[in-house]
């Protein structure tokens, strides 16, 4: 046969000799895993399950600014969420445990554009206390 195999599938393709495997890659001990920083900041994905899917913004408006020097952030949330997945999602991605977690559900307004009318998304914010001291680096995206 030569160089070449025949796979399951009964195609031809070139068998690998030892040194074209690619090298396996040492394996960690547990201090070096132990070592390794947690990563936690504004919109992590990765390691902490759905919680960037449970957040979906902060709000920016002057209220909410006002709030934030007074400790509560407000966030539109995912319209599923509970306030213990919020409650969560704040600790995953910020690494701050919130105090308390208030929920608001609204309903999308009625628009016009000529003689069409539509209406906006339904959404649901939270409003998010964190104890005095602790404060959130919010970005808008």
């Amino acid at each position: 046969m030569g160089i070449f195999g025949k796979n399951k599938k009964g195609e031809v393709s070139p068998k690998l000799s030892k040194k074209d495997e690619p090298a396996a890659e040492p394996k960690k001990t547990e201090a070096a895993k132990k070592a390794e920083p947690i990563v936690r900041g504004p919109l992590v994905k990765e390691g902490f399950g759905q919680s960037h899917r449970i957040l979906v913004r902060p709000v920016s408006t002057e209220k909410a600014s006002r709030l934030q020097a007074l400790g509560k952030y407000e966030f539109i949330v995912a319209k599923g969420a509970n306030k213990n997945e919020v409650a969560q999602a704040v600790r995953d991605l910020y690494g701050v445990k919130p105090v308390s977690v208030r929920m608001i559900s609204g309903k999308g307004k009625f628009v016009r554009f000529g003689r069409f009318t539509g209406k906006e998304k339904d959404f649901k914010k939270a409003l998010v206390t964190l104890k005095a001291g602790d404060s959130l680096t919010v970005t808008e995206a």
